[in-house]
């Protein structure tokens, strides 16, 4: 194909459609687990935390005000880029588009981007406002001997029994004043190693219990498994459980910005003038944070 301004129109056009149809063959988590949040005109989201965290309760009296506190969960963008250089003559003599399907991939990865965050806010969390490890034993909601327990971590390898355990544990945290945070998880998150018995303790109909006696499985269809194949190496045995079907959820994707391909193919552009080569190019503005601890735990063996 010779590059004549014409034919780069037609190309520039092709490859972003190309771009596009990237983006939309990745099928991603973040959208499933995550609050999904952000805009071009800003680069950082502020969320002030409610310390009481309650429910509806009688109106007796004077109401009884929850404070939002002064402790702030601030979260601020990251800039990511991807970029490719390519021969010109090599795009002239592509008789097969085969670089069509580098927009195709490039499309694919902004996307997948977007998991990566996630995962990565997932596996290593920032420390959270309160000092503390956001997988902690010992975390407090309110203040004083009406202070909630929050506990969200173990060190339990994934069985029938320690789901139950740790299932049992998440849905045991309270708030202020010790009222239940109904946090049962609806989620169970593991890497490939633990995939197949993930999905065995979720959809098989019996298990042999400890005394080898075969027995029904009362956590046959408590959670959806997701599997995403980030979690590998030093993850690969760790297992997440949190409760994503809510309002709030303790994950938050800030996407703020996700752009098309650009590309740089003109006679005067330096990359072609200098190299001659034509260079494509994507960037996206974002991060991925872990917000509220209640709502999910991870057991590291």
């Amino acid at each position: 194909m010779e590059l004549n301004s014409k034919n780069l129109q037609a190309m520039r056009t092709a490859f972003n459609l190309k771009f596009k149809e990237g983006v939309a063959l990745y099928k991603p988590i973040y959208k499933e687990l995550s609050m999904v949040e952000g805009d071009i005109a800003h680069d950082a989201i502020e969320f002030p935390f409610l310390d009481s965290i309650g429910r509806m309760r009688e109106w007796l009296g004077d109401r009884q005000y929850k404070n939002l506190s002064n402790s702030k969960i601030r979260v601020k963008e990251r800039p990511f880029e991807m970029s490719v250089a390519i021969k010109r003559r090599a795009i002239e003599t592509d008789n097969w588009g085969l670089y069509g399907r580098v927009a195709t991939g490039m499309g694919e990865s902004s996307e997948r981007l977007w998991d990566e965050l996630l995962i990565e806010a997932m596996t290593n969390p920032e420390v959270w406002i309160d000092g503390k490890a956001f997988y902690s034993a010992d975390r407090k909601y309110g203040s004083g001997k009406n202070g909630g327990a929050v506990n969200n971590t173990a060190s339990l390898a994934l069985s029938f029994a320690n789901f139950g355990t740790f299932f049992t544990q998440m849905c045991s945290n309270t708030g202020n004043g010790g009222i239940p945070l109904d946090a049962r998880p609806t989620h169970l998150i593991v890497g490939p190693a633990l995939e197949d018995t993930a999905r065995i303790i979720m959809e098989q109909d019996h298990y042999r219990d400890a005394s080898n006696n075969e027995v029904l499985n009362p956590h046959k269809g408590k959670c959806k498994v997701v599997v995403h194949p980030l979690l590998t190496g030093t993850c690969a045995n760790d297992w997440y459980l949190g409760k994503f079907d809510g309002v709030l959820k303790p994950l938050l994707t800030m996407q703020n910005k996700q752009g098309d391909v650009v590309i740089l193919d003109a006679d005067k552009d330096q990359n072609v003038f200098d190299r001659d080569e034509v260079v494509f190019g994507t960037a996206s503005y974002g991060e991925a944070a872990a917000l509220f601890p209640h709502l999910l735990g991870r057991s590291r063996p």
